[in-house]
């Protein structure tokens, strides 16, 4: 929707927040009325068709929503944008800029002093590291699978989504799998809230935790990404305390939510395509290919950046210090890139996606994901009947910073 001059005095009855006025540098045909955490057609269509009407309009539009900003629809300009940090900083990456009081390390500084932060993390997701990882997902998956087999249903989140890739994720850190539940409810009161003071509450909330645990493993020999950070303190180049807090609290928060919202939009998908299940579970030499065409179309995180100068880009100009947001779940689904985009084809010859970013902020969690999905492919859905969505159930989805859904009912028979 272009806003007139009306709809800026106005506010919107079911969203009580002012909108912002627009500044004079933006023109007024690039204007739209979009809430990226609760786009219209949200509840009718579901997340993917809701934004997907984006591409009806300008390649790059001004929101009024959430203290204003700029937003990329086209999968050339979100890559663009990834590769130039230069111009596009990720010291900011929440829109509104407010939503992430304590800045996460290394996601929310730049090069050159990202690498020496990512320099602790990497090594815990070297090839070698996720070979293992994948025979222990392999193992938790089955164990899963068996025991709701007999049950005819699931509600896949609780049941699987944020059980096997959390507990995967607890075994990297550490961290005690017996608290997996506890760990869940602290990251979703974190990623489901777009309150300021809430956000701050869980941050601090993990902060403290992981302070207690960051120092029984200062001088500790094991090898767990929680030891790394911990050893940073010894480092040279060490600052401050927060370094350490900042880093383990990025680990914490980055492995509880996105790959579990990837295997729900799976399977939701698949629920609802039988001969796609049929097919991985005669062809199983497809699946690296299907992981990869689901993860183009269902992407996920939509993030931002702020703007470190003026730049002008595709005639449009944008000001130092402005907001622009990055949808992955868009980028995927640009017809300018992938013919026929919101199909699902595991044959599709695709260019590369952007699902997990580009440029330095590059997910140094990938190789896991795509593990972890794959073995989904191979263990939940090969091992199960033919499965559909529960009729008698309601699956609420949410938009947001990580897409996903909050509940998700299959039946089997």
């Amino acid at each position: 929707m272009i806003y007139t001059t009306k709809a800026y005095q106005e506010q919107d009855m079911n969203n009580p927040v002012p909108l912002t006025p627009k500044p004079d540098h933006v023109p007024a045909e690039l204007v739209v009325d979009y809430d990226y955490i609760r786009p219209d057609g949200l509840e009718e269509v579901g997340v993917y068709k809701a934004v997907k009407r984006l591409h009806d309009g300008p390649d790059i539009i001004w929101s009024p929503r959430h203290g204003g900003h700029w937003m990329v629809t086209r999968a050339e300009d979100v890559k663009f944008v990834q590769l130039n940090y230069e111009i596009f900083s990720h010291e900011e990456f929440m829109i509104p800029r407010t939503l992430m009081p304590l800045k996460p390390l290394p996601l929310a500084v730049d090069p050159p002093n990202h690498a020496r932060y990512r320099a602790v993390i990497n090594p815990g997701f070297m090839p070698g590291k996720v070979a293992k990882m994948r025979d222990d997902a392999r193992e938790l998956t089955i164990e899963l699978v068996e025991k709701l087999l007999p049950q005819g249903h699931c509600e896949l989140l609780g049941d699987f989504a944020r059980v096997m890739p959390v507990t995967m994720f607890l075994r990297i850190v550490d961290l005690p799998l017996d608290r997996r539940e506890e760990f869940v409810e602290w990251g979703i009161a974190l990623m489901s809230s777009y309150d300021p003071a809430e956000r701050l509450a869980a941050q601090i909330r993990v902060r403290d935790y992981l302070k207690t645990v960051l120092d029984e493993r200062d001088n500790g020999d094991g090898d767990d990404l929680l030891t790394r950070v911990a050893a940073w303190r010894r480092n040279p180049r060490f600052q401050s305390e927060e370094e350490v807090l900042s880093m383990a609290s990025l680990l914490f928060f980055g492995g509880l939510d996105t790959v579990a919202s990837e295997i729900a939009y799976i399977a939701h998908y698949l629920a609802q395509h039988p001969e796609q299940q049929r097919r991985l579970r005669e062809e199983p030499e497809i699946i690296p290919a299907a992981c990869e065409e689901f993860l183009r179309r269902f992407g996920l995180s939509n993030t931002g950046r702020i703007l470190t100068r003026d730049f002008e880009y595709k005639g449009v100009l944008f000001k130092k210090d402005e907001m622009i947001m990055v949808p992955n779940n868009l980028s995927g689904i640009d017809d300018r890139e992938y013919a026929c985009p919101m199909d699902v084809d595991f044959d599709r010859n695709a260019p590369a996606h952007n699902t997990f970013g580009n440029g330095p902020h590059k997910c140094v969690g990938q190789g896991l994901a795509r593990a972890e999905i794959e073995i989904f492919l191979e263990e939940f859905v090969g091992r199960l009947p033919e499965f559909r969505l529960d009729p008698d159930r309601k699956n609420v989805e949410h938009c947001g910073s990580v897409p996903g859904f909050d509940e998700l009912y299959l039946r089997w028979d």
